[in-house]
C-alpha cells in the first residue's frame, strides 16, 4: 500500500477506498466511500492514529498501515488479504503466546552460521504449535558487497539447506537470502547476481526443493525477481534504499521501521506485513 495523505489534487484510487471502508467499519464518519482522500478521510485517519497511540498526522504511512493490518485491515492486494507479522534475531519460542497476543500471524527467523542467531527445531515447533507461521531468512553479515560472490552464495545456500532440514522446514516453502545494504545497480548486476545464481544452482540440486527469496532494497528485490532468481521478495525497512518506495506495493513482504518491543519489553522486533496469501511461510510438525 502506498502512503496516503492530504494533498492537492487529492489522492484517489482503490487503496483509498479500501482505507475508507476500514475506517467506516470502525465507526468513523467518512461520508461516502468514494476513493478520494479528502478532509473527512484525513480527520478520520488522525482519530484512528490517536486512538492507537500513533502520531496523529493523518498520513497513512508504514507504521499506521502495520497497525491497521493488526486491527484487521485487509489491504488491496489481488493476491489475498494483508497479514501482520514480525521478525526478530533471538529465540522467540518461549514468548510464542505473547507474540500471538500482540496480533502477529507469522514470525521471521534466521538461518545463519552464527548459532546464537539461528532458529532451532524446538523454537520452530513452539511457534508452530502456537498457530504462528514461520518465514526463514538466511543472513550472516550480508551488509556490504564484499559478502557476495558465487563461492559465498554456494556456501550460504548449503548452510541454509542443512539448517532447514534440521528444523524440518517443508518442501515448497521459501528461504530468503538477505542483502542488508543499499547496493548500486552495478553491484546488483555483478557480484550479487553471481551470488544468487549460485544459491539457485545449489537449491536446484538439493533433495528437498525450496523456493528462493530475497530480502533487501527495492532495486535488489526487483532485479533478482525479474532475473528469475527470486520467487519471493521481502522489502527492507530502510526506506532510503534505492527503489524502496516504488517497489513497496510489489513486494511479498514489507518490513516496517523503526524497531519496537513487545511481550512486556522482552522482545525487540521489526514489524512486517505480508501482501497476499503466498509469501513462502510454513509450519513444522
Amino acid at each position: 500500500m502506498r502512503t496516503l495523505r492530504l494533498q492537492f489534487p487529492p489522492m484517489t484510487g482503490d487503496d483509498v477506498a479500501a482505507w475508507q471502508r476500514f475506517l467506516s467499519a470502525r465507526g468513523a464518519a467518512i461520508g461516502s466511500i468514494d476513493g478520494v482522500y479528502g478532509p473527512a478521510t484525513g480527520e478520520a485517519s488522525r482519530h484512528y492514529q490517536a486512538g492507537c497511540g500513533l502520531e496523529d498526522d493523518g498520513v497513512v504511512g508504514l507504521g499506521t498501515w502495520a497497525q491497521a493490518v493488526r486491527d484487521g485491515f485487509a489491504g488491496v492486494s489481488a493476491e489475498g488479504a494483508a497479514t501482520a507479522g514480525m521478525d526478530a534475531c533471538m529465540d522467540c519460542g518461549p514468548l510464542a503466546a505473547g507474540i500471538v497476543a500482540a496480533g502477529m500471524k507469522f514470525v521471521g527467523r534466521y538461518y545463519s552460521r552464527f548459532a546464537s542467531k539461528a532458529m532451532t527445531r524446538g523454537e520452530a515447533l513452539a511457534l508452530s504449535q502456537a498457530g504462528l507461521q514461520l518465514v526463514a531468512v538466511y543472513q550472516d553479515a550480508a551488509d556490504d558487497i564484499q559478502y557476495f560472490s558465487a563461492v559465498e552464495g554456494q556456501q550460504c545456500a548449503a548452510r541454509a539447506l542443512s539448517q532447514a532440514a534440521a528444523v524440518g522446514q517443508p518442501a515448497g516453502s521459501a528461504i530468503y537470502f538477505a542483502a542488508d545494504f543499499d547496493p548500486t545497480p552495478a553491484q546488483v548486476n555483478g557480484p550479487m547476481m553471481d551470488h544468487y545464481r549460485a544459491v539457485a544452482r545449489t537449491f536446484s540440486a538439493a533433495p528437498t526443493q525450496y523456493a528462493v527469496g530475497i530480502y533487501g532494497s527495492g532495486l535488489a528485490c526487483r532485479t533478482l525477481r525479474d532475473a528469475g532468481l527470486a520467487a519471493f521478495t521481502w522489502l527492507s525497512g530502510s526506506s532510503g534504499y534505492r527503489e524502496s518506495e516504488s517497489f513497496r506495493t510489489a513486494a511479498n513482504l514489507v518490513q516496517i521501521a523503526p524497531s519496537r518491543t513487545i511481550c512486556g519489553g522482552r522482545l525487540s522486533i521489526d514489524d512486517d506485513v505480508a501482501q497476499g496469501a503466498s509469501f513462502g511461510a510454513f509450519q513444522v510438525k
